[in-house]
């Protein structure tokens, strides 16, 4: 760690708990191991949900405390809270602090932080929820680990939760070295109260966009002791569709939104979190200039806006394009690299047109075999990608060109295509070789994803044996296509291909948890493929793993083989 990393930064912050109400405000409270801190406004009846979760944990009630701070709630928020708290004997335990409205958690949060007594605040949302053990496990890896911040394994319901940060543990995980800590910027996690207090760490208060990942970056960039709790899923994360209960529903200002994206990459240079210029740097800016920013003007993201919005979010994603540098574009995935070129072009049409072209890019899974061995299921399945082109008109392979043997560009729109900065980077050849490709686990009632480790590869088929698809049409479709082919290399166009997966993976419930047996529930099978910044997870059809609740009483699945394929073939053993 450099030394300004280990210096302790004291500051003299304002207590600003000292201006909330506080319904049980006790000043000889004792310290405690974990600080449970819960920003609430007009959250209504779910907030039970997580404080009942909360008082359900494994860790004894004397060793933690819950501190929720309610932003001037206008329904009966407080109260629900309190009545539960009273009905639960739990007044030593849980508490709620009132403050004037601030808009937005950044500034609940700092009270609840100023509040707090534990050797550790553990940060979690008022629609969100905390299994059972979750607060014991991550306090007792922090004190294993002697980490500053502790991430749980989260399970996602409504909304997509990190999954590789957790493939293995992780014990001095370090931002400053590698970007595996990029996959959970959010601030659901565990942090020691001494490592926030002596650097000052401070949620942006008011309503700023992407506030816990200014909070989270530097946190990350002050330490190098980021542990992970990998075998057990402590946080369960939650979106709500009636658009009640998160801001981020609320329609997004493009400008704003960009500046606190500016905001978050002048992290990256302040003095005490300062990253020096490089490839580590420019990996570090792609994940916010990719994701919160590029992203906003590719795919559906753009074309599911109105016309004024569109062209407010590209003006405001092509400024910043033009102010960082070129460089910083080779960090991005190859398809994003294709958007920032034609963000620096500056022309909204062709943006459209690229979004449009990328927005049906899916991957077609196929299971070729699944069957039971020794107790385990192993699956061989193929895939490919394809451009869903609307309903009821099929898809179409996504072509790629082979000029030479190193490059495989992407076959753009025409217009995209004649802008050169934009065909030079759509080179695909390394962006496959590193793909992403596994299988999965979704554990239907609990939200955990776990990957499978799979073998793969990829080869390069020529669009004349791909285009020719089922139906009467199949013999004309495959002579149109061989005839094409010919038109086009006459006319000089390189050979054009199309990719297919071919992958296998074995799934054994009684280790598929990081050596432990599945949770009882459904579990659905999923094949996960990535390439060049497309990734999408597709349900294997009919594939699942049945665990009962009493799995060790049952037979293994091996003795339970029925003929066929389908669901039936994948159950498990205690499915009757």
């Amino acid at each position: 760690m450099s030394a300004t990393r280990k210096a302790a930064v004291h500051t003299t912050a304002r207590t600003t708990a000292d201006a909330a109400t506080d319904t049980d405000r006790k000043p000889d409270r004792k310290p405690v191991k974990v600080s449970i801190v819960v920003p609430t406004h007009d959250t209504g009846e779910t907030v039970l949900t997580g404080l009942r979760s909360f008082l359900a944990q494994s860790m004894p009630r004397s060793d933690f405390e819950i501190i929720y701070v309610d932003d001037e709630s206008s329904d009966d928020t407080v109260a629900i809270l309190e009545a539960e708290i009273a009905r639960q004997g739990a007044q030593e335990t849980a508490r709620v602090l009132r403050i004037d409205h601030s808009g937005w958690p950044g500034r609940p949060r700092n009270v609840g932080t100023d509040a707090a007594r534990g050797e550790f605040v553990h940060y979690v949302d008022d629609d969100d929820w905390l299994a059972p053990e979750a607060l014991e496990r991550t306090y007792a890896r922090a004190r294993e680990t002697g980490a500053d911040i502790v991430i749980g394994r989260m399970a996602g319901h409504g909304r997509q939760a990190p999954r590789a940060l957790f493939e293995k543990p992780l014990d001095s995980c370090d931002l400053r070295q590698d970007t595996t800590l990029l996959a959970s910027m959010t601030v659901h996690k565990l942090f020691r109260t001494d490592f926030l207090r002596a650097h000052g760490l401070r949620f942006a208060e008011g309503r700023v966009r992407l506030e816990d990942h200014m909070f989270t970056l530097r946190a990350f960039l002050l330490t190098d002791r980021v542990a992970t709790v990998h075998d057990y899923t402590c946080y369960h994360w939650v979106r709500h569709t009636d658009g009640k209960h998160n801001v981020s529903y609320e329609t997004i200002d493009p400008a704003p939104y960009i500046d606190s994206v500016r905001k978050i990459l002048a992290i990256l240079d302040a003095p005490d979190t300062h990253v020096p210029a490089g490839r580590h740097r420019n990996r570090l800016t792609a994940k916010w200039y990719g994701k919160k920013a590029l992203e906003r003007i590719s795919g559906r993201r753009l074309l599911d806006q109105p016309a004024e919005r569109r062209a407010a979010w590209f003006e405001a994603v092509a400024s910043l394009a033009a102010e960082l540098p070129e460089k910083a574009d080779a960090a991005l995935p190859t398809r994003l690299r294709v958007v920032a070129a034609l963000a620096r072009h500056g022309d909204l049409a062709l943006a459209e047109e690229q979004a449009a072209f990328e927005a049906g890019v899916v991957q077609r899974p196929r299971v070729e075999s699944a069957r039971w061995h020794d107790s385990a299921l192993r699956i061989r399945c193929t895939s490919s990608l394809v451009r869903e082109r609307g309903r009821g008109r099929g898809a179409a392979p996504l072509v790629f060109l082979r000029p030479d043997e190193h490059r495989l560009r992407l076959r753009l729109p025409p217009r995209v295509a004649d802008v050169e900065a934009a065909a030079e980077v759509a080179d695909f050849a390394k962006a496959v070789r590193r793909s992403n490709v596994r299988g999965q686990l979704r554990h239907r009632e609990g939200g955990t994803v776990l990957s499978v480790p799979t073998t793969w590869q990829v080869s390069e088929v020529p669009t004349e044996r791909t285009a020719a698809g089922p139906g009467p049409w199949r013999r004309l479709r495959h002579l149109w296509a061989k005839a094409a082919a010919r038109l086009r290399g006459r006319a000089g166009e390189p050979d054009a291909r199309t990719l297919r997966y071919t992958a296998e993976f074995t799934l054994d419930p009684a280790t598929a948890d990081h050596g432990r047996p599945l949770a009882p529930g459904t579990w659905d099978v999923h094949f996960q493929l990535g390439v060049g910044g497309w990734r999408t997870s597709r349900p294997l059809r009919g594939h699942t793993i049945e665990v009962p609740d009493d799995a060790a009483a049952a037979p293994p699945p091996g003795e339970r083989q029925p003929r066929g394929r389908g669901r039936r073939e994948l159950e498990s053993a205690a499915t009757s």
